[in-house]
């Protein structure tokens, strides 16, 4: 897939309309998306916006079946003036580990599945840079 570019948006806005919830109602099921948690991780012209989605069904206020959570990448760059994204959900394998530790618990994997191999390198990821931070401590 190719990257998006919304006409005339700056960085946050771009982000404000990422994480922008949404309900949808056919007649019998209203689907609701709601953005749990994000942030951004990256510099004044590119990154990656982490986040965490739930989807609810509901019909005639009850749960019509089980709510969906997962991670969502957003690839954030600035082309020319211009900010686009290109989204990556969790079970696409994103080639990206900045993923904060805590968007995995708020989608605990025997519940909701994902790419377990994914998570197994956002976790190191994240040991080796402490790992890092430690050493250079130790340094100073």
């Amino acid at each position: 897939m190719g990257w998006t570019y919304p006409n005339g948006v700056n960085r946050k806005q771009l982000i404000a309309q990422r994480v922008e919830g949404w309900e949808r109602d056919n007649g019998e099921i209203q689907v609701k998306s709601t953005c749990l948690k994000h942030c951004y991780r990256g510099g004044v012209f590119s990154g990656v916006l982490w986040s965490v989605w739930e989807r609810t069904f509901t019909k005639n206020g009850e749960e019509a079946q089980p709510s969906e959570r997962w991670i969502q990448c957003d690839l954030l760059r600035c082309d020319r003036g211009e900010w686009g994204y290109k989204d990556i959900e969790e079970s696409m394998g994103p080639y990206y580990f900045s993923c904060p530790l805590g968007y995995l618990e708020l989608v605990p994997f025997d519940r909701y599945g994902g790419n377990a191999e994914w998570r197994e390198q956002v976790i190191e990821h994240h040991r080796r840079r402490a790992e890092k931070r430690q050493c250079r401590a130790i340094i100073v």
